[in-house]
């Protein structure tokens, strides 16, 4: 039940940070406070939620996932690698270390989950995971999920001309 709940939780901090993001975007035609919208709710916060779930709430979170174990040693690698994204996203914030350093954040917290998204597919195909709330939680939300921070990502590497879109 905990587990769920924490799951809504960050579906919905994802939703409201991506629509804020787009409004930002196509408001004011500047991708940088929509991306630091996007660092902010989709890997600063989600990143420091998803270590809650999978380290305090783990056999919750595990169950969840149909992942049960004796030993919780994947949920915490799990756990800890969202932490360690989720808080240096939250430190290039504060500290202001600019656009190329949340650039590079947002791509890289994309290609963690992008994995995530490869690793559930495989399950649900495997059929060790064959209902449909799995598929679009697990799958299908969390592709759409990567699909708009790589269009924030991209967006900012565009309007800045960092490299390979300088001109």
């Amino acid at each position: 039940m905990i587990a769920s709940i924490i799951a809504i939780t960050r579906y919905c901090i994802i939703a409201a940070g991506i629509a804020v993001a787009y409004y930002l975007y196509f408001r004011w035609s500047d991708a940088r406070p929509a991306l630091e919208v996007i660092l902010l709710s989709c890997v600063a916060f989600n990143g420091i939620i998803s270590f809650v779930s999978h380290v305090i709430f783990h056999k919750a979170d595990a169950r969840r996932l149909g992942l049960e174990s004796a030993s919780p040693g994947y949920q915490f690698e799990v756990g800890f690698a969202n932490l360690a994204m989720g808080l240096a996203a939250l430190a290039a914030l504060l500290f202001q270390w600019g656009t190329s350093a949340y650039i590079v954040l947002v791509l890289c917290y994309s290609l963690y989950i992008t994995q995530a998204v490869i690793f559930h597919f495989c399950r649900f195909i495997k059929g060790e995971r064959s209902d449909a709330g799995y598929l679009w939680g697990s799958v299908i939300l969390s592709a759409i999920y990567v699909a708009n921070m790589l269009f924030f990502a991209l967006a900012a590497i565009t309007q800045e001309r960092l490299a390979p879109f300088q001109a």
